[in-house]
């Protein structure tokens, strides 16, 4: 019964994350595609097919590294929008190349490492197409709820 509860939860966790990468225009763009979330370990995976737009250049078959700092950005992103159910604002986010990325599709896979009342600690690992990781990040997102801080304030 647990484990159904469980199932459901991640069901409707992807279907919600799948949502929000179809209603924003910029995500839409990208092409980016909700592959899984996992509540118990908390992560998120998510796929960007290539188009020849990514290239760094016309005639170079690598990844333009801004295409894949969006990409860790947005992953981050979503781990943590899974577990709180609310935008949370990008903090800081440190990005590292690890090696040209190419290949027919990326795959980011984030898992949140803390989530506390103000602030989300999340690593995020970038794969080409082969399975080689090619980038690696770490974001600090903000957890605060705005609304609610906004509606307390003006009762105040």
């Amino acid at each position: 019964m647990e484990q159904l509860a469980e199932r459901d939860k991640q069901d409707n966790s992807l279907g919600r994350l799948r949502r929000e990468m179809e209603s924003s225009p910029y995500h839409r763009l990208l092409g980016l595609e909700a592959v899984s979330v996992d509540t118990a370990s908390a992560s998120v995976t998510l796929c960007l097919p290539m188009r020849p737009e990514f290239r760094r250049a016309a005639n170079d078959s690598f990844v333009h590294g801004g295409i894949i700092a969006a990409l860790i950005d947005i992953t981050g992103h979503a781990a943590v929008t899974v577990q709180i159910d609310r935008m949370a604002p990008t903090i800081d986010l440190r990005i590292d190349y690890l090696r040209p990325a190419g290949g027919s599709h990326l795959t980011a896979t984030a898992k949140l490492l803390r989530c506390g009342r103000s602030l989300a600690r999340v690593d995020i690992e970038v794969s080409d197409s082969e399975g080689c990781i090619v980038a690696v990040g770490r974001g600090s997102f903000s957890t605060l709820d705005v609304q609610e801080r906004l509606g307390q304030r003006s009762s105040s």
